[in-house]
C-alpha cells in the first residue's frame, strides 16, 4: 500500500473537522480554513476529505440533498437528514451491527459496510 505523508493541508482539515457534530460539506469547510489560510484551495479541501474517508478517518455521506457531507466519527452510525433545515444529525443505534445482519442474509453478495440514513423534518423544524 502507498504510504502518504501527513500534509500540512490534511492537519489543518483534520483540526476544522475534530469533533464537528454539524457534517460539513468540502465547500463549507473551504470558506472557514480560507480565512486562516487563504492560499488553500477547494480543490485540496476536497481532495484531502477524500483521503481522509478512504483511509477510514472520517465518513463521507451521501444523505440524498446530492452533496456529499464529511463525517469526523468513522465509527458506525445513522444519520437523519431534515428535509426542511437541511441540518445533518447523528443517530446512534445500539446494536448497529444488528442492522447490517438484517440484511446479510440476501445473497447479495458480502456486505462490508452498511449505511443507514433516515430523511424527514427534524424536532427543532417539527416544533416551528
Amino acid at each position: 500500500m502507498l504510504q502518504r505523508r501527513n500534509s500540512k493541508q490534511r492537519s489543518v482539515i483534520r483540526d476544522y473537522l475534530w469533533g464537528r457534530i454539524d457534517h460539513p460539506t468540502a465547500e463549507k469547510l473551504y470558506n472557514e480554513i480560507r480565512v486562516e489560510h487563504p492560499k488553500m484551495s477547494l480543490g485540496t479541501v476536497y481532495r484531502n476529505l477524500m483521503l481522509l474517508t478512504d483511509l477510514g478517518e472520517i465518513q463521507a455521506i451521501d444523505v440524498g440533498d446530492g452533496i456529499t457531507h464529511f463525517d469526523p466519527n468513522p465509527a458506525p452510525h445513522a444519520h437523519f437528514y431534515c428535509t426542511k433545515c437541511h441540518q445533518v444529525h447523528d443517530i446512534h443505534i445500539a446494536d448497529y451491527d444488528r442492522v447490517k445482519e438484517m440484511f446479510a442474509s440476501h445473497d447479495e453478495g458480502i456486505i462490508e459496510r452498511c449505511n443507514v440514513n433516515m430523511i424527514g423534518i427534524c424536532k427543532d423544524c417539527k416544533s416551528e
